[in-house]
């Protein structure tokens, strides 16, 4: 039975290509990366080892933070995905490392049969969605003059200016962007698009949508009985990832070997977003 697992990355780093490596060590892998469209693609191909089990998208994205391009990154991914027989999609980016050997990975998965998709029931999901946010919104070095009109847009939207009708959009949930999800799930989500087009026109403006439009169909599915919901654990942990909100100095924390303990005792798969240029052979030695 074959994983996928797709991979959203804008640069060079070692971690990623770590993953690669280490996820390749299974002749089950299916790995497709989409690489930024601002990216030179070929920069990233040259250290990727050439492999019938490694996928490039083609057809790439000007992935900017916050914007519906993340949506969009995903959705190509997930539509490469069903050109191959899986069973389990895994959502990585270019900042994840594996925390297991993928043997561990794969049995986990097998004998799990759960759904990871962590939910955030602290975080009001709506404003992501309700209110229109024009591109430059989600730049994070704005020229003064975008600061003032992100401070004039955000006045409007609590006027009540500037907004869409959710009446026809399911109930709206929030959770962590990384997920492992199984195939029929994600065909339902692919179904569920294609059957109602204005819900993806409805996230085309949104901020930070891509924490809010997969998880919203999957949670108001029949599959929402099957996922691992443990409110004990953090969104994160649901979702099998290692993601440190909490530490800093960044948030998420910037990860380097001085937190490979606690990423060890995490009882997760995957950790994010590991520091660019740690070193392979303290990615070898410890995972």
């Amino acid at each position: 039975m074959n994983f996928v697992y797709g991979i959203i990355c804008h640069q060079l780093t070692n971690p990623l290509i770590f993953l690669v490596n280490e996820l390749i060590k299974s002749p089950h892998s299916i790995i497709i990366i989409h690489v930024d469209k601002k990216t030179d693609i070929h920069t990233i191909k040259s250290q990727i080892l050439e492999h019938a089990q490694i996928h490039f998208i083609e057809d790439r994205v000007d992935v900017q933070w916050g914007g519906y391009s993340q949506i969009d990154a995903t959705l190509k991914l997930l539509n490469c995905a069903q050109e191959f027989d899986y069973k389990y999609f895994s959502l990585l980016s270019g900042d994840d490392i594996p925390l297991k050997d993928i043997n561990t990975i794969e049995k986990f998965l097998l004998e799990s049969g759960k759904e990871f998709l962590g939910h955030d029931k602290y975080v009001d999901p709506i404003p992501r969605v309700k209110y229109i946010y024009p591109d430059f919104f989600y730049e994070r070095n704005k020229s003064f003059i975008k600061k003032i009109a992100c401070k004039i847009i955000s006045n409007l939207h609590k006027l009540g200016f500037l907004k869409q009708n959710l009446d026809q959009l399911p109930i709206l949930y929030k959770g962590t962007s990384w997920f492992t999800l199984s195939k029929e799930a994600i065909q339902y989500i692919l179904k569920y698009i294609e059957k109602n087009p204005n819900y993806d026109v409805a996230f085309q403006k949104s901020y930070c949508g891509d924490e809010v439009y997969f998880h919203t169909i999957i949670y108001n599915s029949p599959f929402k009985e099957n996922l691992n919901l443990d409110y004990g654990l953090t969104p994160p942990e649901m979702a099998l990832r290692y993601i440190d909100w909490k530490t800093g100095p960044d948030y998420p924390r910037i990860l380097d070997d001085m937190d490979f303990d606690r990423m060890q005792k995490s009882n997760t798969l995957f950790a994010r977003k590991m520091k660019k240029n740690i070193s392979f052979e303290l990615l070898k030695k410890n995972f």
